[in-house]
Order: structure tokens, then sequence, then C-alpha cells
């Protein structure tokens, strides 16, 4: 068990980041959901254009976007109990906007996985067609032009 110093109690509160005020922190908490929406429809888009390169770009935005909504969520969770008040209303919202999230993210996941298995098959192919070709062009190491140093060869 961890001794809760008055130094290790100031550590858990600068390295919290949802606000203690319970409706406040539900908004806090919506804004960074929202964040990760606008995110999954940026990469749909990129992904419907196939902009390869500005998708992986945004990939550091996201990464930093994910790792704040993970912390919040995170906090949230610690505090459950605190949040049973809150208006149904504010909460179901929340609730919604996950939701869509969770929806996003399946429909982003579901693109990059068809985009993956396309690419994969292209590679099959494009080996099936390197052997044939290899097939046909088959060189008999005999055959070999003699050695420029000797002149009969290896």
């Amino acid at each position: 068990m961890v001794n809760q110093t008055p130094h290790n109690s100031q550590q858990k509160n600068d390295a919290t980041i949802l606000p203690r005020e319970r409706v406040m922190a539900i908004n806090v908490l919506l804004k960074s959901t929202q964040n990760l929406i606008d995110i999954a429809e940026r990469e749909a888009q990129f992904l419907a254009q196939n902009d390869m390169m500005n998708f992986y770009i945004l990939q550091d935005e996201k990464a930093h976007i994910t790792n704040r909504y993970e912390k919040l969520s995170s906090e949230f969770r610690e505090r459950i109990v605190e949040f049973r008040g809150v208006d149904r209303s504010i909460l179901e919202r929340l609730e919604k906007t996950q939701i869509m999230l969770g929806e996003k993210t399946a429909e982003n996941n579901v693109i990059v996985a068809s985009m993956h298995d396309r690419a994969k098959q292209k590679t099959q192919s494009s080996l099936v067609t390197v052997q044939a070709l290899a097939q046909q062009y088959q060189v008999n190491i005999d055959e070999q032009p003699a050695s420029k140093h000797n002149g009969k060869g290896v």
C-alpha cells in the first residue's frame, strides 16, 4: 500500500486534468470526445480521398487528443459516483457523443481494414506475376559468359 504523504497527494492533484466541479468536468469530457469525433471525420475524408500523407500526419494530433481523452475518461470513471446526481440530460448527451465516437471509429477501422486487404491482394498478385516472369526467363548458370580475367570462365 502506498503511503499517502502530502507531497504524494499534491503530485496526484497536479496530474488531475478533469475539473472538480461536476458539470464542468462533464463538459470537458464532452469537448474531448467531440475533438476525437472531429479527428475521425477528418480521417474519413482523407481515407475517402486516398490522401495517405494527410492521414498519417493527422495521427500525431490524434495520439495527443486520444491520450488526453483516455486520462479524462479514467478520472471520470474513478469519480463515477460523484456524477450520479448531475442533470440526466447532460449525462445522456455525453453518452450519445461517446456512442457517436465509437461509430465513427468503427467506420474508419472498416475502411482501413479494407484498404489493407486490397494492398495485401495487390502485393500477392505482384509476387505471383514476378514469379511467373522469373520462371519464363530462367538463367542457366553453366551458360554464364566467360570471365574477362582469364577468358576461360570462373
